[in-house]
């Protein structure tokens, strides 16, 4: 069930907020620790309930805030909400509780959402080993399974967001991405969602990897889903620079406009047959639209930015902490506390946390500030360039995981949906379209996405689980 259809239900009292609460509570009851054992959620807001019947009480008086009025939903367990632990999946963390809200967290509360509790991530957004850490492990909350498939890979580190939606346990709900941690868990559990413009979306509150490349974002089954939710996220913050210049629009008043008139590029990334048949079908839906097409061949697609990220984490971690209580209050604490306990925290190593660690921490490497500023030029060359070169106002590739990296390390938005029905127990990873678009064009995505999700007809849907509502 889409989101506008829950919050219509509740306006017209066929069901109510915490009938939502506690629909989505059964779900998790009965397959996230027991049942499929999808191990999604870290942990449960225990006022989850009281905060429904509060809304429910609201709705009744004063009617809707918004769409997400009484609707229930998980964040990612790197994202702060007062009164419950972000541990970005670390056992070293598992003392600390945030004071306050992050600021997405507290636009979602003043839209009246219901903030469920925390999903399971890939242990420090994924940035702790190169050495055969699975996506969706962490060492405090274990591994995150896949709704459609047993032993496959959920991927990213915005698993366990990912697969609570693709699972139906929630409506929707709320990742974080560096390179790749919406998309990736994205395409691999065959749902919908969408990386912001850096800076349309505050970092405040996020236990960071890069202020450069960080930003949080919305989940969903659907594009209007995702567009409802990314109005209520994007916004200016008085806290966070990097919102300084953010340029918001309508988009839930905008993704139904179409994209007749538009040229799109057509990107080949992936070749094989099944994905030439989905690029065809493509070119068709949009055509039809109204939308002229162009095949884009890339001239590079991947960029390396791990010693940047490695530069950046140790900063950006070090001050989170600083403002936070925990027993450990550095980058240095947790190494030496995974040091200590080696079978809980150390399966898998810690390659990157150390490798962080060696570095300053302050920035102010002349190496790292050069190559920060070569990359972030180049990916922005790379992606404008094909634009412009083109004449075209996004790109669509057709992809069963993240092929490119030209988006997240240029700071501009991208986004995925699913491009081809997934069958359970399938042998095929599910395909998905990717999509990029200049800064701040999201609504240029959403437009595009729209007409694909229409045209294709796909809702992709576990054969165990029903559509979200109420029971």
């Amino acid at each position: 069930m889409k989101i506008k259809e829950l919050s219509a239900g509740i306006l017209a009292g066929d069901w109510t907020s915490v009938q939502l609460v506690e629909a989505a509570l059964k779900r998790i009851a009965e397959n996230d620790q027991d049942g499929k054992v999808l191990n999604t959620v870290s942990e449960i807001n225990p006022n989850a309930l009281f905060e429904a019947r509060a809304m429910d009480e609201e709705i009744r008086e004063h009617g809707l805030r918004s769409v997400l009025h009484g609707v229930p939903v998980l964040l990612k367990d790197n994202i702060d909400v007062r009164h419950m632990h972000t541990t970005a999946g670390s056992s070293a963390l598992q003392d600390l509780i945030a004071e306050e809200d992050a600021y997405l967290a507290k636009r979602l509360r003043e839209a009246g959402a219901v903030i469920l509790g925390k999903a399971n991530l890939s242990e420090f957004a994924y940035f702790m080993s190169r050495q055969g850490m699975p996506s969706g492990y962490s060492s405090l909350s274990g591994q995150v399974g896949h709704a459609y498939v047993p032993g496959r890979n959920p991927s990213g580190s915005s698993s366990g967001s990912a697969v609570a939606v693709s699972a139906r346990f929630v409506p929707y709900a709320i990742g974080t991405e560096t390179d790749g941690s919406l998309m990736s868990p994205g395409i691999a559990n065959a749902i919908t969602a969408l990386k912001p413009t850096v800076g349309l979306v505050s970092r405040q509150g996020i236990l960071p990897i890069s202020h450069i490349q960080d930003t949080a974002g919305p989940m969903g089954t659907c594009v209007e889903d995702v567009a409802g939710v990314l109005d209520i996220l994007a916004g200016r913050d008085e806290e966070d620079p990097a919102t300084y210049t953010c340029r918001k629009k309508d988009y839930t008043g905008t993704f139904t406009k179409g994209c007749r008139g538009m040229r799109i590029g057509l990107l080949h990334t992936q070749e094989d047959a099944r994905s030439e048949e989905v690029m065809r079908q493509t070119k068709r839906i949009l055509e039809e639209a109204g939308a002229e097409t162009v095949d884009v061949q890339p001239e590079k697609i991947l960029l390396e930015e791990t010693e940047c990220l490695m530069h950046e984490f140790k900063q950006g971690l070090n001050l989170y902490l600083s403002q936070h209580s925990s027993a450990c209050r550095t980058l240095e604490d947790i190494i030496a506390f995974n040091q200590a306990h080696p079978e809980r925290c150390l399966k898998y190593g810690q390659d990157l946390l150390e490798g962080s660690d060696a570095l300053s921490g302050q920035l102010k490497e002349p190496a790292y500030i050069l190559k920060r500023a070569e990359l972030k030029k180049e990916a922005e060359e790379l992606l404008a360039g094909m634009m412009k070169k083109q004449g075209v106002q996004c790109l669509i590739t057709v992809c069963d995981r993240t092929r490119t990296n030209l988006a997240p390390v240029s700071g501009n938005p991208c986004m995925c949906l699913p491009a081809a029905v997934l069958m359970d127990e399938a042998e095929q990873q599910p395909l998905s379209w990717y999509l990029m678009a200049g800064a701040y064009d999201e609504d240029v995505l959403l437009r595009t996405a729209y007409v694909l999700e229409q045209g294709a007809g796909i809702r992709n849907l576990p054969d165990w689980t029903t559509e979200f509502g109420p029971d």
